[in-house]
């Protein structure tokens, strides 16, 4: 029986899983990234993480492939990372040829946003899923994947593309690091979020939400919602997406103050906008490493031209 392995590179921690071929979560594993203690060190502790994973199986396990999510930028075609914003220390990394060096088993790499997208769909239910949908990614940053006719959307050459950075419709007076000061990352991440509601309010975007009591808590309120809205509405009309998950360090923030009035306003629009649903995620901490196990079942069984269950 053939078992695959999932790897979620986050810039705080690494999570890991072992699937089997019914795509069920055999064992899980974590340990920080540290990142900033070079190639070598993060190479060496990924490998031995894999290795004790599939040595702690109770199954009898025969590792097949290995599927890596990982922070972006990457070029997911030749296994660069190209990250150092989050991933400092690692930046010019080939992750694929260390790991495919180190382990002798084929590898894959993707964008996390992306195996995040392929995990909640499995872990949601993907026999309701519509063929057409988006995840977004609040936290640290901004992440976001598109998924159309079942496939995960890549730009030609393997990039993964940067939506996160497209304009949330609102500006702030602080620029991003990309350049700009309208970019979602920049208006909706929980970075942005915590330090605008600090700095104009001295405190945390929850007690402002809780009682916008003035006309610049009002203010701040409508500009994360019309931001929201105007991110989601941008994806919907280039893709179609008829569901749009919410995931992150955010989604329970989001999803008390702002996800209500968002759904409200997508109602009242054309229907390409009003027929799409804002689905919160499942919350599994490892439906990101989850995807990254299917990622390698999905990509190894095309290219050896398998049946997928």
């Amino acid at each position: 029986m053939s078992f695959y392995c999932g790897v979620d590179i986050g810039g705080t921690g690494v999570k890991l899983a072992l699937i089997n071929e019914e795509e069920r979560i055999l064992r899980t594993d974590s340990f920080s990234t540290s990142s900033g203690l070079g190639p070598d060190f993060f190479v060496d502790a990924l490998s031995k993480a894999i290795v004790r994973l599939t040595k702690e199986s109770k199954a009898s396990c025969q590792l097949t492939a290995i599927g890596i999510g990982c922070t972006g930028p990457i070029d997911t075609d030749s296994g660069l990372i190209l990250n150092p914003y989050t991933l400092p220390g690692l930046e010019g990394m080939n992750i694929l040829d260390e790991i495919q060096s180190r382990l002798q088993l084929p590898a894959y790499l993707e964008n996390d946003a992306n195996t995040a997208h392929l995990g909640e769909i499995a872990l949601y239910d993907k026999g309701i899923v519509p063929g057409n949908t988006a995840l977004m990614t609040f936290g640290t940053g901004v992440g976001c994947s598109i998924r159309i006719d079942k496939k995960i959307f890549r730009t030609i050459g393997g990039i993964h593309p940067e939506i996160g950075h497209t304009s949330a419709g609102v500006n702030s007076d602080i620029t991003c690091y990309c350049g700009k000061n309208n970019c979602m990352e920049n208006v909706l991440s929980g970075t942005a979020i915590n330090r605008d509601a600090q700095r104009l309010f001295n405190q945390t975007p929850e007690k402002v939400l809780d009682n916008p009591d003035n006309t610049e808590k009002k203010t701040f309120r409508e500009h994360l919602i019309a931001a929201l809205t105007n991110s989601i509405t941008t994806i919907v009309g280039i893709f179609n997406s008829e569901q749009v998950f919410i995931a992150g360090g955010m989604k329970n923030l989001f999803a008390k103050y702002l996800i209500p009035e968002t759904q409200q306003r997508l109602d009242k629009l054309l229907p390409v906008f009003g027929g799409t649903k804002i689905i919160l995620t499942e919350g599994n901490l490892y439906s990101g490493s989850l995807g990254a196990a299917l990622l390698a079942k999905i990509r190894y069984q095309e290219i050896h031209d398998a049946p997928l269950s």
